[in-house]
């Protein structure tokens, strides 16, 4: 029993250990790219070139980013950009800087890449890329799409951003460099055996090296402690047949509270620890467990604690001043994140009833 128990807690932590290596490398990373003045420079650059923004087009490159690369990436490079446009646009940045991390759930279920929880259950259930796109790439791009639709109706659509004084070159040469090889590691290294935290955590000892910085501070040891906490208490407390019930349903209906169900766990406990516990008793061929994991990715934006992401966000801001309170984080999440939940669980419901073999 007890070495069943450390089993599974073994388990767990191997499993959460490439996200938590990224929060560790990430929040550094754009902490210090915004010390270099990295992205200062380059919503000047956006200010100089295009002073009325639409604000579809950086809704469109954070579902992008999501999407092809990770939805980390998606925090890390563009939470501080949209927060150097809000202050170029002398506005309220919460709106702004919800974009990345409302992208960062509502289109993390398109390809396994985009989410993490989606490389475990696809590791786990030996799924396959087109199983991943054929059930939750329409649910997924539906709850983008309804997540636009309803944060236009509470935001302004262009920004107009002011530019302050000339283009640093060294500056934006240098940060260029850095994203670029980030970008290029985080897509190539997965076939190189290399993972995202490697390049991070380079990228990190280079930028150290040119803003003569170690940022001790911005490691967040104790998030991570503490979402790795929960997880091991969740293996040794909950039994690995715990939701084969919830696994096992079938209906159209049944599957949009599966997806509720899911969303609700991941809040309570992180979206990587919510999957952990139901994937020992969900299997490829269930309908389950893509309502489950379509919970887990586009309802865990709803709260802090839902997702890393939202951590490595919530980090990000209070490190630049901006201490956003837990009123102010619901207020900008679950009125867009809500419905978009919503109509994803529809539609996933929809592809069942039409008959989609899983």
């Amino acid at each position: 029993m007890v070495f069943a128990a450390a089993g599974a807690v073994g388990e767990h932590l191997s499993d959460l250990a490439p996200a938590l290596a990224f929060l560790l490398a990430g929040v550094p990373l754009a902490a210090l790219l915004d010390t270099l003045g990295y992205f200062d420079e380059v919503a000047d650059v956006l200010g100089r070139r295009r002073p009325d923004t639409p604000v579809l087009a950086l809704w469109a490159l954070a579902a992008v980013t999501t999407i092809v690369l990770n939805l980390d990436t998606t925090i890390v490079l563009l939470t501080p950009l949209h927060l150097s446009l809000a202050r170029r646009a002398h506005t309220d940045p919460l709106p702004l800087v919800a974009i990345p991390l409302l992208l960062a759930s509502l289109s993390s279920s398109v390809l396994p890449v985009s989410n993490l929880t989606n490389l475990i259950a696809v590791e786990h259930l030996d799924l396959s890329v087109g199983d991943v796109v054929t059930h939750l790439a329409l649910p997924s791009f539906v709850a983008t799409t309804v997540g636009w639709l309803v944060y236009r109706t509470r935001h302004p659509v262009t920004v107009h951003l002011d530019v302050a004084g000339t283009a640093d070159r060294r500056v934006l040469t240098i940060g260029s460099v850095v994203v670029g090889f980030v970008l290029i590691g985080f897509v190539l290294g997965p076939s190189l055996d290399i993972a995202p935290w490697v390049v991070a955590t380079v990228a990190d000892l280079g930028l150290m090296v040119v803003v003569r910085r170690v940022p001790w501070r911005d490691v967040p040891i104790g998030t991570a402690a503490g979402v790795a906490a929960v997880a091991a208490l969740l293996a040794l407390i909950v039994p690995a047949d715990a939701l084969a019930g919830i696994m096992g349903v079938d209906s159209p209906i049944a599957l949009i509270g599966v997806t509720g169900l899911a969303a609700a766990a991941a809040n309570a406990v992180n979206n990587l620890p919510a999957l952990l516990v139901a994937l020992p008793a969900a299997s490829a061929d269930s309908w389950a467990m893509w309502a489950w994991l379509l919970g887990v990715n586009v309802g865990a934006v709803l709260l802090p604690f839902g997702a890393l992401a939202n951590l490595l966000w919530w980090r990000f801001l209070r490190a630049e001043g901006e201490h956003p309170t837990l009123r102010s984080y619901v207020a900008s999440t679950v009125p867009v994140a809500a419905p978009a939940l919503a109509a994803a669980a529809i539609t996933l419901a929809v592809e069942r009833a039409a008959g989609l073999s899983a």
